[in-house]
Order: structure tokens, then C-alpha cells, then sequence
């Protein structure tokens, strides 16, 4: 293998980097037109009903998708690489629902950094079949965040803390089993109990119970430590 061909993945990982934060800036900037003046432009922000909390929320998933695009500069490994990717994808897709037409170009930029962050298609497939309970947990969290981002303040307030709570269970992989237990409690219950009326909340909380309960009983795959590393 010549220099050439051993720097490609170097100079495709800048590429990430740029495109991973010239995203995150223009998402930023997207989350703050819609907190500010959302409401005056429906046409271009999706004619929300919660414009400042939705402008909120984007304007902390563009915050993470920037710190992974940062991440690109060091060394990571397969899953460090996944995490990055869907650090990256996640956002760039989640926030179509948030900010309408000014998100289109963000969510191009976020979406190809996030699979240019790949370096192993192969390897990274088995990374995620061996933390599957860990992603869709971590989707229900962020998927919890946008509906308290709808709701009331303080039910949504109580769905903020319950998304981040099963955020942190999914992706804190060295944290005690009782840790875990307790994210997963807080996550599920609360925001459910409070917002039962709607068939959301409830489908959700039922979702990550099962997955929850699937994960934590995996012999010698603790939900907290399982996957591949």
C-alpha cells in the first residue's frame, strides 16, 4: 500500500469534519431562527405549534452532531466510528421534523458526513447487530425528546429529563446495572404516566420496557457493557 492510498481514509475523515460542521453551524443557526421567529415564518420552519421548543432541541442535536464531526480528527475504532456516524445521521434526519424547509440543506450535509464517517461497512453491521437494544433505545429517547418538545412545559420538561435518561441508559456502557436500571426507570415512567392521554408517550414507554427488559436479561451482556467495543 503506497502513502497515497494509506492517507485516502485521513483526507475523507477531514471531509467529515468540514461537512460534519459546516452542518452543525447551519443547524444552529436554523434552531435559532426557529426559537426566535419561527412563528413569523410557518412557510420555511414547518408552521410548528412549539416553534421555541422545537428550536431548542435542534439547536442541541446540531451541538452533537458538531461534536462528532470534531471527533473525526482522532483515532476511533468500529464503534467509536458507528457512534459518530449516528451522532451525525440522527440529528440530520430527526430534525426534518423540527425545522422544516430551513433544515433540508443541514440534513444533506449531516446525512453524507455521517456515512462518510464509515470506514468498514462489514464491520460496523456487526457492531450494530451486537448493540442493537442500545440503538433503539437511544432512538426512543430522542424520539421521546421531540414529542416533549410538543407538549406542555411541564410534561414536556418531565419528557426532556425521560429522553436523556434513556439516551445516557443506551449509551453509558460502563454504568452499574442498578445505574442502568434507574435511567431506564425515569426514562419510561414519568413521561408516560403524565402524558397517557396520548398514544404516543405510552407506545414508547411500552417499546423500551420491552427492550429494556430483553437487554438487561442477555447473560453476560449487561445492557450498560454489551456490544462490541
Amino acid at each position: 500500500m503506497n502513502a497515497a492510498t494509506s492517507d485516502r481514509p485521513a483526507r475523507r475523515h477531514r471531509w467529515v469534519a468540514r461537512l460534519g460542521l459546516a452542518g452543525s453551524v447551519l443547524g444552529l443557526v436554523a434552531g435559532a431562527v426557529q426559537a426566535t421567529v419561527g412563528s413569523r415564518i410557518p412557510d420555511w420552519t414547518g408552521a410548528k405549534a412549539s416553534p421555541v421548543a422545537l428550536g431548542l432541541l435542534t439547536i442541541a442535536l446540531s451541538a452533537v452532531a458538531g461534536g462528532a464531526a470534531l471527533r473525526q480528527q482522532g483515532r476511533l475504532s468500529v464503534a467509536g466510528r458507528a457512534t459518530c456516524a449516528l451522532a451525525l445521521i440522527g440529528p440530520g434526519l430527526l430534525c426534518l421534523s423540527t425545522v422544516g424547509r430551513l433544515w433540508y440543506p443541514v440534513a444533506l450535509l449531516l446525512v453524507a458526513a455521517g456515512v462518510l464517517t464509515i470506514d468498514s461497512w462489514p464491520d460496523t453491521a456487526r457492531t450494530i447487530a451486537a448493540a442493537w437494544y442500545r440503538i433503539l433505545l437511544g432512538t426512543l429517547g430522542a424520539g421521546q425528546l421531540l414529542m416533549a418538545a410538543g407538549a406542555a412545559p411541564a410534561i414536556g420538561a418531565v419528557g426532556a429529563i425521560g429522553g436523556l435518561a434513556l439516551i445516557a441508559a443506551a449509551g453509558w456502557r460502563s454504568a452499574p446495572r442498578a445505574v442502568t436500571a434507574t435511567l431506564l426507570v425515569v426514562g419510561i415512567v414519568p413521561f408516560a404516566a403524565l402524558a397517557w392521554a396520548a398514544i404516543g408517550p405510552p407506545l414508547v414507554a411500552l417499546a423500551a420496557a420491552l427492550i429494556a427488559v430483553a437487554a438487561l436479561r442477555r447473560p453476560g451482556r449487561p445492557l450498560a457493557a454489551g456490544g462490541a467495543r
